[in-house]
């Protein structure tokens, strides 16, 4: 049955494999999360002087774990009889369970980027191209060439298009490429030089609301390795399941348990970025 479950609880969006340095490690096992604090330098000095020593730091830093469970119950007679089955409800905990943890992610880095000063957190009402500009060209100098990656919910990503156009004297012109793509898909797939990526939201089950928010757009460096984006992601072992069954009440439950931890660790910048549509 855990088997099953592990099987199960598998992301259906790409929010985790984009922003996240995810680690997997045995039940009881620590990951330790490391990035450079200081690298080597060079000074510009009189011949025949003593320069100055590099000094090269790392940080590491393992995640404290937390543990997301959920215990569906069935009544015995209604799983002999066949009517009702374990494994719906085994999906249902299997997804419910799932949200749980991307939602604690999603705050642990919320509330870190909330915190950042510019160009690494800023708000703007829609899509405004002075604020946002100059966050793109800030992560396009660190990508050495590299594309960089703007990430974010259909929402904020359609609103792109409107802020493409250039000026020609008192005109605000658009390419006809742009307008098609923006007709076509719902979304263009450049912005000034940066990747569009669109994210996958599905709704909250039995709710019109989307699991990660709307508002949000992401500015990632292109090129770089998962090891240093800031946000950091922890699974501990594979899914824990436990059942019993009551003789008094006639019921059969299982008892599922993921241990799991999220937190934030850069050394000299965060390597993402975070823009807040402020509009309703």
């Amino acid at each position: 049955m855990a088997y099953a479950v592990t099987e199960i609880m598998r992301p259906a969006t790409n929010w985790l494999d984009t922003l996240a340095d995810v680690k997997r490690v045995g039940i009881e096992d620590k990951a330790q999360f490391s990035v450079r604090l200081e690298g080597i330098r060079a000074y510009v000095q009189a011949k025949g002087a003593t320069t100055k020593r590099s000094k090269v730091a790392d940080k590491a830093m393992t995640l404290d774990t937390v543990s997301v469970s959920a215990r569906p119950v069935l009544n015995f007679l209604e799983l002999a009889a066949g009517t009702k089955q374990m494994s719906d409800l085994i999906n249902d905990a299997a997804y419910q369970m799932e949200l749980a943890e991307y939602q604690y992610i999603q705050n642990v880095l919320n509330a870190a980027a909330t915190g950042w000063a510019a160009p690494y957190y800023n708000t703007g009402s829609g899509i405004v191209a002075a604020t946002l500009d100059p966050m793109i060209t800030h992560w396009t100098r660190v990508s050495g060439g590299a594309r960089p990656i703007l990430f974010g919910d259909y929402e904020v990503t359609q609103k792109l298009a409107a802020a493409t156009g250039f000026t020609a004297t008192t005109n605000t012109q658009w390419a006809d490429g742009v307008i098609k793509e923006q007709n076509d898909r719902g979304v263009i797939g450049m912005y000034k030089g940066a990747k569009v990526v669109n994210l996958v939201n599905p709704l909250i089950d039995g709710t019109d609301n989307p699991v990660f928010d709307t508002k949000k757009l992401f500015i990632l460096p292109g090129g770089i390795d998962a090891s240093m984006r800031p946000l950091k992601v922890v699974f501990e072992g594979d899914v824990i399941s436990q059942d019993d069954s009551n003789i008094d009440d006639k019921t059969y439950e299982v008892r599922l348990d993921q241990i799991f931890g999220a937190g934030i660790v850069y050394g000299d910048r965060p390597y993402v970025s975070v823009y807040q549509d402020s509009s309703n």
